[in-house]
């Protein structure tokens, strides 16, 4: 989950008005399709053509998910926490609302060897849960029954949902439906033929926190939706290699940057990696743009996320829902797409702990067959 919404901060260059999105009417949820499910970031995959997107609209939200009682549960679920985005971040979190001074600047969290085990444990589970999720994927399929398979998955393995009350955040993944480019809260509305979404997942294990996410398809991509899937996978992979000790933090935006403009994406501002360990948001801030933030360099023993999201369109504006408070898109509703991976830095470069990849391909149970095209110069 990357960093909190631009509500809190009044960091990031892109804030505009807030909207309350509309709500889907009964007649307007698509009949469940037969199952089968494609994940981004294939080269093989097949775009297809369709009609004219519509709009994400709001569905009706579920009772939160229980929790165990005896599973451990992060500090910012404690009785003087934040309940809501509007109430400011967590007491503890490093992002605070405020620019850090420059001493606290270079107070970078380097673990110990026991605590980069925590973090493996921890990464190994989240991206289990990911691909748990992921196998889920399908037209007519609810984002909430997608955050039930995760809740339970991640519960039944002994860990907390990260995103589950932080701040108020009411599921246990966040997922993000075409134009949505962040946060988005799992409800009641049916996944559409050529939908597609990011899920991202944060597991809370052992006192330890593990964070990844990535695309997945409900049904053919479109030609528009394959290429901003693969292309933000791309940026991403770029951005983690370049990591490694000694190295700029400011390197990633530079690479993350490059790889998107090579392939006509705008690096969206809103999100943005940072530091994860016991904490679920910490120093340093991985700007995933060209940026004049100076960070230091990279240490051995240092993890962070590196979650680029990019948009298919030239807009860094963002909306916030007006009514969750959560829910990020781009003023003229560009469709949006991110990755992400926690990652170590070694001693010799670095190393994705919550690799390897998914196996886009494998997921597919059949070749993925272009549909033909129902009016022209529509995708």
């Amino acid at each position: 989950m990357s960093l909190a919404p631009p509500l809190w901060t009044g960091l990031r260059p892109c804030i505009g008005q807030v909207e309350r999105r509309p709500k889907a009417g009964p007649s307007e949820a698509p009949p469940a399709l037969q199952k089968r499910r494609w994940a981004a970031g294939a080269v093989a995959l097949t775009a297809t053509s369709t009609r004219r997107r519509q709009p994400v609209l709001r569905g009706d939200l579920s009772p939160a998910r229980k929790v165990p009682q005896e599973i451990p549960r992060p500090f910012y679920l404690g009785p003087d926490q934040p309940r809501s985005p509007a109430d400011g971040l967590p007491l503890h979190e490093f992002y605070s609302g405020r620019d850090p001074t420059p001493e606290e600047r270079v107070q970078l969290d380097i673990k110990t060897p026991e605590q980069v085990e925590g973090m493996r444990a921890a990464c190994r589970l989240a991206r289990a849960t990911l691909e748990t999720a992921g196998k889920s994927v399908a037209p007519g399929v609810t984002t909430d029954e997608i955050d039930r398979i995760a809740h339970e998955f991640i519960v039944d393995h002994g860990a907390y949902p990260s995103p589950l009350g932080y701040c108020g955040f009411p599921k246990a993944v966040c997922t993000s439906v075409n134009e949505i480019i962040g946060h988005g809260i799992p409800d009641s509305r049916p996944l559409s033929e050529g939908d597609f979404l990011n899920i991202d997942v944060t597991v809370y294990l052992n006192g330890y926190h593990g964070d990844t996410s990535c695309m997945f398809f409900a049904g053919p991509p479109s030609k528009r939706a394959a290429k901003l899937c693969k292309a933000t996978r791309k940026a991403m992979l770029a951005g983690i290699e370049v990591c490694g000790p000694g190295v700029d933090f400011r390197e990633v935006g530079r690479a993350i940057t490059a790889s998107a403009e090579e392939d006509g994406c705008t690096v969206h501002p809103s999100l943005v990696g940072h530091g994860i360990g016991s904490y679920f948001h910490g120093r340093p801030e991985i700007l995933p743009y060209v940026n004049d933030d100076d960070w230091g360099v990279m240490q051995p023993n240092m993890t962070f996320t590196v979650e680029p999201a990019l948009v298919d369109a030239p807009d860094r504006t963002c909306e916030v829902d007006a009514e969750d408070l959560w829910t990020m898109c781009t003023m003229t509703k560009a469709l949006g797409a991110q990755f992400e991976h926690t990652i170590l830095i070694t001693d010799h470069g670095m190393e994705i702990l919550t690799g390897p990849c998914i196996d886009y391909t494998g997921m597919a149970p059949s070749p993925v067959k272009a549909a033909k095209k129902r009016r022209k110069g529509f995708q």
